[in-house]
């Protein structure tokens, strides 16, 4: 039984994120997992709650750097390697737990699109994002402290940019992705704006 909960979670999330929640109804959650309403309204109340579960889940597989993490970095460059990892680790946990690689993005404006419903999670990404660019400019000015980077650069409009980086996989497709690219390609970005801005 519990199983089949996590299948419906899993492919209705999905739906979720590629048609948007409104857009998608109950009709397309069936096709979507090959059940019928009475086997969707046998585990979950409603399409809402088929919702949550799976943004919990996606919560969860979520690998954010932590601040003893800006402790121990010394440079920048380290800093960019390690938010690296953490997207490559998220992305084996989304693959684990989704049977696919889940854009940050379509994530980001799921939660937007049904904040209404469920303003505590709006309120978790405002927060994460904050957390991050907060992170991206403490790395910079400890950057620019220890000569890495030149100092007149701008730290606020550095760290956007580095940040939007890391959740620049808007030219994928979810189930063509080569994620070795992707990471790759994040990592060359990453590159170039190390290029353009260290001493």
């Amino acid at each position: 039984m519990t199983e089949l909960r996590d299948e419906i979670i899993k492919k209705a999330f999905l739906q979720f994120l590629n048609r948007g929640y409104k857009a998608c109804s109950l009709k397309d959650l069936e096709q979507a997992t090959g059940l019928t309403k009475g086997a969707f309204y046998y585990y979950f109340k409603d399409k809402k709650e088929i919702l949550e579960a799976g943004m919990e889940r996606y919560f969860g597989v979520m690998k954010e750097e932590s601040d003893g993490d800006l402790e121990r970095v010394a440079s920048l460059r380290e800093y960019i390697d390690l938010v690296i990892r953490n997207k490559e680790e998220s992305a084996d946990l989304s693959q684990r737990v989704f049977g696919c690689f889940v854009l940050e993005v379509l994530f980001f404006q799921l939660v937007l699109e049904v904040a209404v419903l469920f303003p505590a999670f709006r309120e978790r990404i405002y927060t994460l994002s904050k957390r991050r660019l907060a992170h991206w400019e403490y790395i910079i000015l400890k950057a620019k402290r220890n000569g890495e980077i030149r100092e007149t650069l701008d730290t606020s409009v550095l760290a956007r940019n580095l940040m939007s980086v890391s959740s620049s996989m808007l030219n994928i497709e979810l189930e063509q992705a080569n994620f070795q690219y992707v990471f790759s390609d994040m990592r060359m970005q990453f590159e170039q704006y190390y290029m353009l801005v260290k001493k």
